[in-house]
Order: structure tokens, then sequence, then C-alpha cells
């Protein structure tokens, strides 16, 4: 009996399904252990498509991976920037948190290929600029209203420092604690909020005080 024909999808569509793929396969490997004919098993399309569709190469399809991954973090956190309590720093700042950390874990493979298969080495450089796109952001979020505009970056810098080293937590063995997205913001906040409200009101802590 003759196979099914492969039903044709649109670009996008297909490019989406095989970045899907990528970023499941390089979860598992990394970069140099994965192959493009992993990727197009695990997609169910043939190899040239995977090409065709990944950028051409194995290096561009995992640069892809990289930058789409960012860009859906970056994009939970921008989301916050609007709603009923966009006005509320406390409010806001804990709705990004939360957004953040129910981006990581409900997409555990792009987590693992952006801040553990992708850290060092050759695609270190891709990383980076995801994760200062997002500091940006976060900073963008806290200025004026969380602390002054002129101690947004590094307070940006150092949240979302914590939020990953939290995120790592979990993965690591928090995740059978049974601690939820929410649980997590709300950890963090425990930690960082009093802190930013002693800044808003001009407070900064010096050695012996």
């Amino acid at each position: 009996m003759p196979a099914a024909p492969r039903r044709r999808l649109p670009p996008e569509q297909r490019e989406r399904q095989v970045l899907d793929a990528a970023v499941r396969v390089f979860s598992r490997g990394g970069f140099h252990d994965a192959s493009m004919d992993a990727v197009a098993d695990e997609a169910g399309v043939s190899k040239p498509m995977v090409y065709t569709h990944g950028g051409g190469s194995k290096e561009e399809l995992f640069a892809r991976c990289i930058r789409r991954e960012g860009d859906r973090l970056l994009a939970s956190v921008s989301g916050v920037d609007s709603g009923d309590g966009a006005a509320d720093p406390e409010a806001r700042l804990y709705g990004g948190l939360r957004a953040f950390f129910a981006t990581v874990t409900s997409h555990r493979d792009g987590w693992l290929v952006l801040y553990r298969q992708a850290r060092t080495g050759t695609f270190a450089d891709e990383v980076q600029q995801a994760r200062r796109r997002i500091v940006t952001r976060v900073a963008e979020l806290l200025a004026d209203e969380a602390v002054a505009p002129e101690a947004a970056l590094p307070v940006a810098s150092t949240l979302v420092g914590a939020a990953e080293g939290l995120a790592e937590w979990w993965f690591d063995g928090g995740a059978d604690t049974g601690v939820d997205p929410d649980g997590l913001a709300a950890h963090l906040m425990s930690v960082v909020w009093p802190g930013l409200s002693a800044l808003r009101s001009g407070q900064v802590w010096t050695p012996g005080n």
C-alpha cells in the first residue's frame, strides 16, 4: 500500500515544525551531538526540508532556535506592560516574574537549549544578545515606577540573574517539590520587593547599617 502523501503546509508553519523538532533534539544532546537527520526524523520531514526551513546549515538552525526561545521569554515579560495592573509596579513585577516562570516551566526544551546547551562556545554571543534584550525590557518596565531610571539597568540585570538562578534550581529538582510558576514568582518577590521598596524611598544599603 503506497504511503500517504505528505500534507503541504504554509512555509511559516513548516518552519515552526522544524524549529520545534530542532529544539527537542538540541536539548537532548547539544549542538555537537545533534544531527540534521535526527531533526528530520523528529519533525517527520525529509532532511532537505530541514535545510530549506532551518536556515541552510546546522549552525544557522541552532542559532534560530536560540533566537526564537529568547524571543519567547522576551514576549512573556513584555506582555505584562498592559492590563489593569500596568500602573502598579509591584503587581507588574509579580506579573512579569510569573510570566517568565510560566514560559520557562512550560517550554523546558527551550530553556535547556538557551541556558545550558548554548551558554558557552560558538553560540554564547547569541545567548548574551537574547539576555540583553530581556534585561533591557525589564529595565524599561522598572524605570520611574519601581526604581529611579539610573538604577533600572543594574536592578534589571540583578532580577534577571536571580530569576535564571531560581529557574535552574527548579530544573535541578525544585520541580519535584511541587512549586509552580506562582510559587516561584512569589518566592522571588519576597526576596527582592522589600529591597526595591527601600530603593524607591532613597534608602541604599551600606556596611554597618
